[in-house]
């Protein structure tokens, strides 16, 4: 009964507060593809899809509880996850480029952070950094090893990088019209790699107090939608 109760709750917050990411993200996505004529484009809307496609996976892993595809969905949506924020510092370093060739470095990047975010697969499948089965209720728990590693990651990967192209952004935009959408693009890049920061804390602690349950489930949605909103408005709706 206990089992019972646990999941019918699971599923109706994946349902109330999972289902709209995948239908903002995918279209911001939409949007920037159907005029996906430049690279630049197509990077941010990377952003969106594998977003969307995260929260897709990890959302439809609740209905396939009791199966083995249950923890092989989660795990590989959080991959998407992860790997999907990789795509503002690629994004954000195009735009610090623009007067430069950059084929064969734009791949590279994507190769690398496409490799770095596998600790996903390394922390969460061989040191049950992240635990997701009948055992936690189907409430997928992380570790605090993987937690350490991801916030490592996250700070030393995603962070660090895009304070240094934030500034040369703003340094190279100076006195330029387009220097707003730069401080709202850079706003919008914060609140998003907050939401990530949030998100693994919330998986950690998730049995420590309830007040930050409350707290994370009330403040997420529309932390969410605004920082999606305002990428799209900063740079890709004026790259359309």
């Amino acid at each position: 009964m206990l089992l019972q109760s646990a999941l019918t709750e699971r599923i109706i917050i994946v349902s109330i507060f999972q289902i709209w990411p995948i239908i903002y993200e995918s279209f911001f996505a939409y949007k920037l593809l159907k005029r996906a004529t430049n690279r630049s484009t197509a990077t941010l809307s990377c952003l969106f899809s594998f977003n969307a496609l995260a929260y897709f996976l990890t959302s439809a892993s609740i209905f396939l509880t009791n199966t083995p595809f249950a923890y092989l969905c989660y795990i590989i949506g959080f991959f998407a996850f992860i790997f999907a924020h990789s795509f503002i510092i690629i994004f954000s370093w195009l735009i610090a480029n623009l007067d430069k060739k950059l084929s064969s470095k734009y791949y590279l990047g994507i190769l690398i952070y496409g490799i770095l975010s596998t600790y996903v697969f390394w922390i969460g499948i061989f040191f049950e950094g992240i635990r997701y089965d009948s055992g936690t209720i189907w409430i997928p728990i992380f570790s605090w090893l993987f937690l350490f590693i991801s916030y490592s990651y996250t700070i030393v990967f995603l962070i660090v990088p895009e304070i240094i192209l934030a500034v040369k952004l703003i340094n190279i935009f100076e006195g330029v019209p387009l220097k707003r959408r730069i401080k709202l693009f850079i706003i919008s890049v914060f609140l998003e790699l907050t939401i990530v920061l949030l998100l693994v804390l919330y998986n950690t602690w998730i049995n420590v107090t309830p007040f930050f349950k409350v707290f994370y489930l009330f403040i997420m949605p529309p932390l969410g939608i605004l920082a999606a909103f305002f990428i799209y408005k900063s740079f890709g709706k004026a790259l359309e």
